[in-house]
């Protein structure tokens, strides 16, 4: 695994561990979430076809229409998050964090340790309905805070097993990091 990263990695770079996510917890997130939101508009399709407009006829035979869109699109998002699970890698290295992941292409975000200010943990509902033990590590700094200002962070590692002993080891490796740093 380590050759998915070693054409970002600096000559004295050396990775400390790779991550995978949950499988489980990432496809249930993607397909459950997108079915529910997708429900809305399968619902309004749906009554659109009983409840024509003035002057029209109901046409129940039609309520297959808006099904076998919903059908279709969440075959999709189950193909594009199938695509993005085999992408995506977290890995820490002794200078950075990085994030490999993509759907058309390969794209990595990287975070130097120094500077790393917090890392958060964050294990949903969702994790514990599962019971897989899973959450999401997110890592701030001056120049991407945890919560930015746009809502969401740039530097997750999503569904993750084991997150707080993962956060813990990292942070460890951090704090040792900065204290070579200072020296």
């Amino acid at each position: 695994m380590e050759k998915l990263f070693e054409h970002i990695l600096d000559d004295d770079e050396k990775i400390v561990k790779i991550m995978k996510p949950n499988k489980t917890k990432m496809f249930v997130t993607s397909v459950l979430g997108s079915a529910i939101y997708l429900s809305i508009f399968l619902i309004m399709g749906i009554v659109f076809c009983l409840v024509p407009d003035e002057g029209m006829k109901p046409t129940p035979e039609l309520i297959w229409v808006p099904v076998v869109i919903y059908l279709a699109l969440i075959l999709i998002i189950f193909l594009f998050t199938l695509v993005y699970y085999k992408n995506v890698y977290y890995a820490y290295t002794n200078k950075r964090v990085i994030i490999r992941s993509g759907i058309f292409g390969i794209d990595f975000h990287t975070l130097d340790m120094g500077m790393i200010g917090a890392v958060n943990v964050h294990v949903s509902l969702l994790d514990k309905i599962l019971m897989k033990n899973t959450g999401t590590l997110t890592f701030g700094s001056t120049a991407s805070p945890v919560v930015s200002a746009n809502g969401g962070a740039s530097y997750k590692f999503t569904h993750i097993l084991m997150p707080y002993e993962t956060c813990k080891e990292i942070k460890s490796y951090i704090d040792s990091y900065k204290k070579t740093i200072v020296k």
